[in-house]
């Protein structure tokens, strides 16, 4: 799939905000870069003009003309404006380019990715292993034919946990702990080796399984579930032999085997209602702050080897 950030869109709905004067709601379309909401300025916008749309993680270049993002670090992030979704960066664009045109490399940006924290910085035995697929959820305005796909069947919704993306391994004999690109050594004083001992995987993990789950607690993306320790909280499981994603009951036997704390479970169902999907993010950790989100998965594997799966970001988050 298309790793662009920065598309040519189309002005397609445009809608009044309660209460304000200077702006206003729009929808945009993008081709490949998917159908987003974000919030202009009143007459500088208006239905089936062009524009130029920046996707969530942008990371603009330092320049006058986008000096107003500077208090924002320069990085497109998802949020609200006076209670209206402000889910990209919609810009004015007059020049002859087709809708769906990715201009990342024309427009110099780059891809925001959150720091790691100094407990987890590990040696790199080797890059991440090519035989199991990296952790990396879509965001469902991205690529809604996957919120139509799923529109009608079993589904489940974890809550998406604030923290950093490991991976367990067990293959061909070789056991390993994995950051989000690199095979790690084995060190204990690593946030992702002390989950991985705590919960003894390089005893029980089964063979040719991969064990993917978000690294959380103090230290780390600011800690907003209010952990007192590093856990880890699991959200899928890999079968490296068979070249798939276990479906959910599997992937729950698992855990539970294993005594791996999951993900919350939020929410399971026969029919996926996809007209539900804009709201599913808005809700709060048990610690009473703003959840970052959540990831919505069909209950099999609807996509050959791995689940329908998306990510539903909540605009209430701050971070």
């Amino acid at each position: 799939m298309s790793e662009g950030l920065v598309y040519i869109g189309k002005i397609v709905q445009v809608d009044p905000i309660p209460d304000a004067d200077l702006i206003v709601s729009a929808t945009v379309v993008c081709g490949q870069g998917g159908k987003w909401r974000g919030v202009v300025r009143k007459g500088e916008l208006d239905l089936g003009m062009k524009c130029v749309v920046y996707l969530p993680d942008s990371l603009l270049p330092e320049s006058d003309e986008m000096r107003f993002m500077q208090s924002r670090g320069w990085r497109v992030r998802m949020c609200r404006f006076r209670g209206a979704p402000s889910e990209v960066l919609i810009m004015p664009y007059e020049c002859p380019e087709e809708i769906g045109r990715d201009m990342t490399s024309w427009y110099g940006v780059t891809k925001y990715f959150k720091p790691v924290p100094a407990n987890l910085v590990g040696i790199a035995k080797s890059d991440f292993p090519q035989f199991i697929p990296k952790t990396d959820e879509l965001n469902y305005q991205r690529y809604f034919d996957l919120v139509e796909a799923l529109h009608g069947k079993r589904y489940y919704i974890t809550e998406k946990a604030d923290g950093s993306s490991t991976t367990a391994y067990r293959y061909k004999g070789e056991f390993g702990v994995c950051s989000r690109n690199f095979d790690l050594v084995q060190d204990s004083n690593n946030g992702y080796w002390k989950v991985a001992e705590k919960y003894l995987l390089d005893v029980k993990l089964p063979d040719n399984i991969a064990l993917q789950w978000e690294t959380c607690g103090p230290k780390i993306q600011s800690n907003p579930m209010g952990l007192n320790e590093v856990d880890g909280f699991a959200f899928s499981a890999y079968n490296i032999e068979e070249k798939r994603y276990l479906v959910m009951d599997e992937f729950m036997t698992l855990c539970e085997d294993l005594q791996f704390p999951t993900v919350t479970f939020l929410e399971s169902g026969l029919e996926f209602d996809k007209e539900k999907v804009h709201t599913l993010g808005e809700g709060r950790y048990r610690n009473g702050k703003e959840r970052e989100g959540v990831v919505v998965r069909s209950q099999g594997n609807q996509l050959g080897s791995k689940p329908i799966s998306f990510k539903v970001i909540n605009l209430n988050y701050e971070k």
